[in-house]
Formats: C-alpha cells, sequence, structure tokens
C-alpha cells in the first residue's frame, strides 16, 4: 500500500486546467537535493521563481510517502513549455533514490498509465522532452519503462484471511460480495476504514476486478466487523 498525504486543498493555483484526455504523457523527475518536500520547494518555487502554481502533481518522499498536490486537471510547472500535456511526479533526492520510493513510483505510475489509457513509452523522464537541458531526472529511463512494461508483481490488496467452513459457504459469500450494490458497499467501507480514495476511482470507471473486491472485503470490511 501506498501512504498518500493529500494536500490539494492547500496548494496554490494560478495556471489553469486541461482535461483528462490531453494528457499524453507522465514525465518523471528527481528534486536534485537530498531532502525536502512540498513546503520547502514551495518557497523557492513562489519565492525566486515566481511562480503561482508548484512543480509537480506528485512528490514522493525518501521514505515513500506520496504529497499528492494537485488534480491531473490542473497543469503544473515540471517541464518548461510543455506542462499542458504531462503528468508529473518528482522522487525527492539526486539521481539516488530509495527502494521504496522506486515501488511507490512504478504503483503511481502503473495507476495513472491506466486511469489515462498509456502504455509504458508514454512515461519519460524530464529530460526526454523537447527542449530540455537538464540531468533530471537522474536515473535510467530505459530501465523504468522496462520495469513498467512488465506486469506488476505488487499485490494491491491482500486475499488472505478469510476462511470458510465450507466451498457452498464460500461461494455464497462471493457471490453477495460481487454484486454491484455489495460492490459500493464494500468499497465504501473499506476506504471508511482506510484503503485509499483510488478504490472509488476504479469502482466509478468500472475497472475494479472481482479479486479486487474480494480482497478489499477481507484486508479492511471483514476485519472491520470482526
Amino acid at each position: 500500500m501506498v501512504n498518500i498525504k493529500d494536500l490539494r486543498s492547500i496548494t496554490p493555483r494560478t495556471n489553469g486546467t486541461r482535461a483528462l484526455s490531453a494528457i499524453k504523457n507522465i514525465a518523471r523527475h528527481h528534486s536534485a537535493t537530498s531532502s525536502g518536500n512540498w513546503a520547502s520547494f514551495w518557497k523557492y518555487w513562489k519565492g525566486t521563481k515566481g511562480w503561482g502554481t508548484g512543480g509537480y502533481h506528485e512528490i514522493i518522499l525518501r521514505d515513500g510517502t506520496v504529497e499528492l498536490c494537485y488534480d491531473p486537471t490542473e497543469i503544473t510547472n515540471g517541464v518548461g513549455g510543455q506542462n499542458s500535456y504531462i503528468y508529473n511526479i518528482c522522487l525527492v533526492g539526486n539521481g539516488s533514490f530509495t527502494a521504496e520510493q522506486e515501488r511507490v513510483f512504478d504503483e503511481r505510475a502503473r495507476y495513472w498509465m491506466d486511469k489515462l489509457g498509456l502504455p509504458a513509452s508514454a512515461v519519460k523522464g524530464h529530460n526526454e522532452f523537447p527542449e530540455q537541458s537538464t540531468n533530471c531526472p537522474g536515473v535510467n529511463m530505459a530501465a523504468v519503462r522496462a520495469r513498467l512494461s512488465k506486469p506488476s508483481t505488487d499485490k494491491i490488496v491482500e486475499d488472505k484471511g478469510l476462511k470458510f467452513s465450507s466451498p457452498t459457504l464460500q461461494k455464497e459469500t462471493e457471490t453477495s460480495l460481487l454484486s454491484k450494490a455489495h460492490r459500493q458497499i464494500v468499497v465504501d467501507a473499506a476506504v471508511k476504514a482506510g484503503a485509499h480514495a483510488s478504490w472509488l476511482d476504479k469502482l466509478a470507471n468500472k475497472t475494479l476486478t472481482d479479486a479486487d473486491v474480494l480482497g478489499l472485503a477481507v484486508k479492511y470490511t471483514v476485519a472491520t466487523n470482526k
């Protein structure tokens, strides 16, 4: 699971918006600093750059925590002259990143690839866009894209812990959980119990699988209702 800190209610914005369908690329950045977060970066963006909008939609801290700064429809300032079609994600670091950061980046990139209908080839480093002269993002993007091209090895939800006294009971339980009404109940209860709100998006977009629903029921709703 990913720890997401939602900052969208406090982040300034002056760049305007675009439709989700306008997003054609996900850009990876690094901060070129050994530490930092939205608050410290904003002082530079506002005070030195004079920006009214931050540089990134998401910032992945050294421990893997995600600072969610802007909705995808907001235009941020990650790649000069190109931001109207880019979703910007930054990893705090200067060419050296923690294993947790890399895991979280892959999960977040895959999430947006799925939501926006983008292939791994659409995930690019800052310096791979037109008219950019920078070492950012400080990694081999071909290797990053190769990872993203493979099926994820991370289980988004756990599928263990629910015990059945008979195959018949298991079948009855699964059928109930997978009905349309129960899907909504399970996801609502799971989010209330701590699951990420992106599960609501998957439900609304009809991308929630049967395994997802059963896993959420096991990890959140069943445990909560004991």
